[in-house]
């Protein structure tokens, strides 16, 4: 992956908009002003993001539990 990237481009690589990258991207720290362009320090900006990481968490029994039946269920269409 490239260091620095453009607003857009790193809207499409996180996959957030462009008017919130800048600003997360500026609250880390992480834009480089070169001209009339900015340049988003991508390694600065995913340091960042590591801040507001969440722990994985299980998910329901009722969703495991769904998750099975529709493993298990034959699909309309397949000869047994």
């Amino acid at each position: 992956m490239k260091k620095f990237v453009n607003a857009e481009e790193g809207a499409i690589i996180y996959g957030i908009s462009k008017s919130r990258i800048i600003v997360i991207a500026r609250e880390a720290g992480a834009v480089y002003k070169v001209g009339n362009s900015a340049l988003i320090n991508t390694e600065l900006f995913e340091k960042y993001l590591e801040q507001f990481r969440e722990p994985a968490r299980e998910l329901p029994k009722h969703t495991w539990n769904k998750l099975k039946e529709m493993t298990n269920t034959p699909k309309t269409g397949e000869n047994s």
